[in-house]
């Protein structure tokens, strides 16, 4: 009769955490972690429209890249939707100057 536990013999060697961990692996993790490093940078530092802006940015190059990778067609639809975006925040952007700032004092 065979069982699923693990067998305790001589010839297994413990494997420390990261044992299968590749330069690929690594990369992906410090492009992770730059990626959230950036993004706590901009909730904390950004107005909304800044924060609009770069949501827009990260999303077309993330389009480009998997253009550029995968063979992704770019499609008429996201064209429009990338565009109508961008001239939301351009428009958004022109004004923010002439917005009056309300400051609330206790």
């Amino acid at each position: 009769m065979t069982s699923n536990k693990p067998s305790s013999s001589d010839d297994e060697v413990e494997k420390q955490f990261m044992h299968d961990f590749t330069g690929w692996v690594y990369c992906l993790v410090g492009l992770q972690a730059g990626g959230g490093m950036l993004v706590a940078a901009v909730i904390k530092y950004a107005d909304n429209v800044l924060k609009g802006l770069a949501m827009g940015v990260s999303v077309v190059v993330a389009t480009g890249c998997s253009m550029a990778l995968f063979g992704t067609p770019l499609m008429t639809q996201f064209t429009l939707a990338g565009s109508q975006h961008y001239s939301h925040e351009f428009l958004l952007f022109l004004q923010r100057d002439n917005i009056p700032v309300v400051l609330l004092q206790e």
